[in-house]
């Protein structure tokens, strides 16, 4: 388990893979920097992922190495997502390492899968579910702290709309009971039930979206095969298979990457999308859960009308093609 202070992930999958690449060829790292021009240091910092590497000199590198065409436009499909820059850079001051980390990760991947054990994946949390994540906390964050968050995190969820490149990142998660019935705020808050309520019916409304899977694993399915809580899996654009999993908490974002654990995660998502209710069914018990809150509401309490009992049609379940 890493954090990806810098390198990211990614980086280190395509250092690894250009020293796996020149070790192929039987030459040292000298051999490559004479070749090249560079010094010895620049190329073990290459393979170590202490620094990136430019499209020129990743070129370089591939014609030295006489890397077959399939494997070099791997290659520079990987680079780029490693090192993408966006709307993120602008909140570099006040973003943590690992939090920058992981929006990257995010805005190079086609495809997320996660199991939501206590609160709603923030991509399809509300504004005022986001503010009270924020606020859950012995600290007092200011006021401009607590808007600051809430901001990025709906920026955040940017990914989840087309893109120029193609569709949106397909997200799938299931989320368990407990999280729908758990109320975001403190007993007796006179908003509390809005808050609750403008979430479940949230999350209803993002499930129409054709790129978004949502599963509910009710009590009744029994005790998850996950003892660790929440989790997400990012299937990477440039790889088109998982390739790192992140855990994500109040403090810091941890990522794993290993072989073994990747697909253990994998795994343990499959058994709990097997155990989970259908999508359709899904959301139908959303609804009845929201209708609940709706009727803890006091008589001054404006509600809104419940959500319609109809059912939805499940969105695709097929990943985006890369």
């Amino acid at each position: 388990m890493t954090q990806p202070e810098a390198p990211s992930v990614r980086e280190r999958r395509l250092a690894r893979e250009l020293r796996e690449a020149r070790l192929g060829t039987a030459l040292a790292g000298s051999d490559v920097a004479k070749a090249l021009g560079w010094s010895a240091s620049k190329i073990s910092r290459v393979e170590t992922g202490r620094i990136g590497i430019s499209p020129t000199d990743l070129d370089r590198l591939m014609e030295l190495y006489h890397l077959p065409d399939e494997q070099a436009e791997y290659f520079r499909r990987l680079a780029p997502s490693a090192r993408t820059r966006g709307w993120w850079d602008a909140y570099a001051d006040s973003l943590s390492a690992g939090y920058a980390g992981l929006l990257r990760l995010e805005s190079g991947s086609q495809a997320l899968r996660s199991y939501c054990a206590l609160v709603p994946h923030p991509l399809v949390m509300t504004a005022d579910y986001i503010r009270q994540v924020v606020l859950a906390t012995w600290q007092t964050p200011s006021t401009q702290e607590v808007s600051r968050r809430v901001r990025v995190c709906l920026r955040r969820q940017a990914v989840l709309q087309p893109r120029d490149s193609g569709p949106g990142l397909a997200f799938s998660a299931v989320i368990d009971e407990a999280v729908l019935r758990r109320s975001a705020t403190p007993p007796g808050s006179p908003d509390g039930i809005g808050v609750h309520l403008g979430q479940l019916e949230h999350l209803v409304a993002v499930a129409a979206l054709p790129n978004i899977t949502l599963q509910v694993l009710p009590y009744s399915a029994g005790i998850p095969p996950v003892s660790a809580g929440s989790f997400s899996v990012l299937e990477s654009r440039a790889t088109a298979a998982p390739d790192v999993v992140y855990l994500e908490n109040k403090t810091r974002i941890f990522f794993v990457d290993g072989e073994a654990e990747l697909h253990r995660y994998d795994r343990d998502f499959e058994l709990l999308a097997d155990m989970a209710l259908p999508p359709a069914e899904s959301l139908d018990f959303i609804r009845d859960v929201a209708r609940d809150v709706a009727t803890q509401a006091p008589p001054h309490f404006p509600q809104a009308p419940p959500p319609p009992a109809r059912a939805v049609p499940p969105p695709a379940r097929a990943l985006p093609a890369d």
